[in-house]
């Protein structure tokens, strides 16, 4: 098929991409390794699918501001795309949702708006680097533009870092981040299936080095839940330095008030009876009470991560249109730039901003 841009990967950038172009008259074509596009959707948010976020300059929220500041400033909070697509928006403190709270009928939406834009889709089509030659032609499919939207290897992603790598682009090292961390064992005995709010604090070299507040889940290898995840995010942007984790289990309760209480008050007052087992095994409960040690965090499984921390060189990118500075005609969106937000939305955030950029600087000339 001859077109006038082709997206690699229909994930959410990819599929943002792919309506954008083809409503403004391109002739558009989607290649999907799976058997259906879009199927890493269902999985976010809980199945929610939490589309953005309206806090003020989102932009701080990731690991390069001032690359991503130019596509979320035109394209970051856009109710115009997925009220246009089919999607009604709610706001529930700061994050964005499709009204039905389930991800199926965002997917369902975008299928539907790419099918009346004209959007092409071939599924069950594996692309490698060698299957790509300048010009562009894919498979046998040829095209004077491309957009790479493959995504990462996180959750059943495939990366399309080798194929930007054919055009002389280069990838920063790759961690999983937004999901469990692994862990030495010897702190999490009996606690598989805990799971309590808390204050955590990762610690490497004697530096606090992240503080999140929110959920924590005990595994048997390692820990998750949201507080985990956020510091994943602060972890996977450093590479994973050596660190442990310190639990403030009562992070509204004062040292000082704890003191106190626990002269009369068992430990089990304030947290779950295997913990307070735990703690008093460990000694000074009031001390473990405020800072419990989870020690010697490891990146947990890549599968099991919602997004990544690396990717593609950004400064090889133009930060408004995604188009390639060292292969004119390609460009890249989504997950697969070294670009990763914060939770709440953030991510695919950027992944729809980016895909609408990456169209519209496709659009140029064509």
């Amino acid at each position: 098929m001859k077109a006038d841009i082709i997206v690699i990967g229909g994930g959410m950038s990819g599929l943002a991409a792919a309506i954008t172009a083809a409503r403004a008259g391109a002739k558009t074509l989607v290649i999907e390794y799976k058997e259906r596009v879009g199927q890493k959707i269902l999985a976010t948010g809980n199945g929610k699918c939490n589309l953005g976020n309206t806090a003020a300059e989102p932009w701080l929220k990731y690991n390069d501001p001032d690359f991503v500041r130019p596509v979320l400033s035109e394209y970051g909070v856009s109710a115009g795309f997925w009220q246009s697509a089919g999607v009604r928006l709610r706001e529930i403190d700061s994050r964005l949702y499709p009204y039905s709270l389930q991800a199926t009928s965002v997917l369902n939406a975008l299928i539907s708006a790419a099918k009346r834009a004209g959007v092409v889709t071939v599924t069950n089509s594996t692309v490698n680097a060698e299957d790509i030659s300048p010009g562009y032609s894919v498979l046998s499919h040829n095209a004077p533009k491309l957009i790479l939207a493959t995504g990462s290897k996180a959750t059943t992603g495939l990366s399309g870092y080798a194929l930007a790598e054919r055009f002389g682009h280069h990838t920063d090292p790759i961690y999983p981040v937004l999901g469990p961390l692994i862990t030495d064992k010897r702190t999490l005995k009996g606690l598989k299936g805990v799971r309590v709010p808390v204050k955590l604090t990762a610690v490497s070299k004697g530096e606090a080095i992240a503080v999140s507040e929110g959920e924590i889940i005990f595994k048997d290898n390692g820990v998750s839940g949201s507080a985990v995840f956020d510091i994943s995010v602060v972890l996977g942007r450093r590479g994973y330095p050596e660190c442990d984790l310190y639990v403030d289990f009562t992070p509204d309760v004062s040292a000082e008030e704890l003191e106190k209480e626990l002269r009369y008050l068992p430990a089990e007052s304030f947290v779950h009876k295997e913990i307070a087992r735990n703690i008093s095994e460990l000694g000074n409960v009031a001390k473990y009470l405020k800072a419990y040690p989870v020690y010697g965090v490891r990146p947990g499984s890549m599968q099991l991560a919602q997004v990544v921390s690396g990717g593609l060189k950004t400064e090889e990118f133009s930060p408004v249109t995604l188009e390639s500075r060292i292969s004119p005609g390609l460009f890249a969106a989504g997950e697969l730039l070294n670009v990763d937000g914060e939770c709440g939305g953030f991510n695919l955030m950027w992944a729809a901003a980016s895909g609408q950029a990456a169209a519209k600087g496709a659009l140029r000339d064509c």
